[in-house]
């Protein structure tokens, strides 16, 4: 009993020890307020219609800190919901991610009623470049199920 009770507080320390993966959702937050209001500029945007999702994001910058507004839109009743994924490098400790770093935008829509959904501006707590951005199926929750194979941008 003591081995299996040892094994298990060493296991939960490994769990512990290991690092967040590159989706950590700490890299971004939500903001209500216009990019613009605080300085950012307006870059460039991206968009795709595939398989019933639409998907558009829009990107601001100030500094290399980026805001998004994501879009998207569930435009057949397929029996999934639509949503997006991200892709960005970061800059850290000095220099920029070599690996992509990808995430769900939190915001996705399972109406097809003509009406996109958006979650407000999401705002990077990094200097961030080279955003890309996809469709994908996702469930009523929002989990990925799968995703178009081309990425649009970079913005």
């Amino acid at each position: 009993m003591r081995r299996i009770l040892l094994a298990l507080i060493a296991a939960i320390g490994l769990i512990i020890a290991i690092p967040s993966s590159a989706n950590a959702a700490d890299e971004w937050y939500t903001s209500s307020n216009y990019p613009s209001d605080k300085g950012y500029g307006y870059v460039g945007s991206s968009s795709s219609t595939v398989s019933g999702v639409y998907q558009h994001l829009t990107m601001y910058r100030e500094n290399n800190y980026v805001a998004l507004w994501a879009s998207v839109g569930d435009e057949a009743t397929d029996g999934y919901c639509a949503g997006q994924e991200i892709a960005y490098q970061v800059y850290v400790n000095g220099s920029w991610s070599s690996d992509y770093h990808k995430r769900m935008v939190p915001v996705h829509d399972c109406s097809t009623n003509g009406v996109d959904n958006s979650g407000g501006y999401f705002y990077s707590k990094y200097k961030t470049r080279n955003v890309h951005s996809r469709a994908c199926h996702v469930d009523s929750s929002g989990r990925k199920i799968h995703c178009e194979g081309t990425w649009h941008g970079p913005i």
